[in-house]
C-alpha cells in the first residue's frame, strides 16, 4: 500500500501598522500577525528553498510595517478604504501570488499559495482572524 501525502509550508509575517475605520476614525496601531500557507510537489526533498521564499515574502510585504494602511498604495483599493483582517488578507494574497510566487515557478511550477490568515492584535487582546483562500470552481 502506498501513501499519498500533501505537504504544506507555513510561513509567518508579523507587522505593526495603523489604520482607521468608520467606527473608529482616529488612526490607531495594531499588531497584524499573518500566516501564509503554501503547497506544491516536493522536488529534491523540498517544495521550495524556505529561506528564499521567506525573503521574497518579506520583500513583497516590506511596505506594510510601520505604515498607515489607509494610504498604502501597495494594497488593493478595498483594503485602503477599509483595512480589516478580511481586506488585508485579500491584498496580501494578491501581492504574494503576483510578486513573490512568480519568482519560483521556474524552480517548482507546482508552488502555490493556499491561504493567508490575518490576526488582529491590540495590546494583549487578540481580536480574531480572517482566512483568505481561493474559491474552488
Amino acid at each position: 500500500m502506498s501513501l499519498l501525502f500533501k505537504t504544506k509550508l507555513i510561513l509567518y509575517f508579523d507587522f505593526e501598522a495603523s489604520h482607521s475605520l468608520d467606527v473608529r476614525e482616529e488612526p490607531h496601531p495594531h499588531l497584524w500577525k499573518t500566516t501564509l500557507t503554501f503547497t506544491g510537489e516536493p522536488l529534491k526533498g523540498r517544495i521550495i528553498d524556505f529561506p528564499a521564499l521567506e525573503s521574497a515574502v518579506q520583500e513583497t510585504l516590506s511596505s506594510l510595517p510601520g505604515c498607515y494602511l489607509n494610504e498604502n498604495a501597495d494594497l488593493l483599493t478595498s483594503a485602503m478604504a477599509f483595512p480589516t483582517c478580511e481586506s488585508l488578507g485579500e491584498s496580501i494574497f494578491t501581492l504574494i501570488r503576483e510578486r513573490a510566487i512568480a519568482r519560483f515557478l521556474g524552480e517548482n511550477p507546482s508552488l502555490e499559495l493556499l491561504s493567508v490568515q490575518v490576526t488582529l492584535i491590540e495590546g494583549d487582546r487578540v481580536y480574531g482572524s480572517a482566512v483568505t483562500e481561493l474559491r474552488s470552481s
